[in-house]
């Protein structure tokens, strides 16, 4: 069974997150998903499929693939396991868990356990009982 089956997103490392907020946002025009309420990060992208987390760092200093796991500290185990070298756990309280790793060029990549509790599934006419209309759109 594959460990990674889809990309989360991107991590981007930026030198001025106000600059780099208003490139993203107002002249790539990205939809924001979602700002760290301290103004350490903020995630652009579309409400489905992958985003870029920007957060405040040297440029250039690596970033890398975001990788959603259920469990990162058995995904970050079995890698090591496997020969790649691993870095450490970080949790963000409330949030998620990271566990970054290395490619065989060493460019960090990250894996990401989320700590959010889960939407409830919406049911199809087809499997029986009530079907939750859509959630309205802005």
């Amino acid at each position: 069974m594959p460990m990674v089956r889809k990309v989360q997103g991107v991590l981007c490392p930026v030198r001025d997150l106000a600059r780099a907020k208003a490139f993203y946002g107002e002249t790539l025009g990205l939809p924001l998903r979602e700002e760290d309420p301290e103004g350490r990060w903020v995630e652009f992208g579309p409400p489905r499929g992958p985003g870029i987390l920007l957060y405040q760092g040297a440029a250039g200093s690596g970033g890398g693939a975001m990788f959603p796991v259920r469990n990162a500290q058995r995904a970050l185990r079995r890698l090591k396991r496997l020969g790649v070298q691993v870095g450490d756990l970080v949790e963000v309280p409330g949030m998620m868990i990271i566990g970054t790793f290395y490619d065989p060029d060493g460019n960090p990549h990250h894996l990401v356990q989320s700590l959010r509790p889960k939407a409830p599934r919406r049911r199809r006419a087809s499997e029986g009982g009530e079907v939750m209309p859509p959630e309205p759109q802005p």
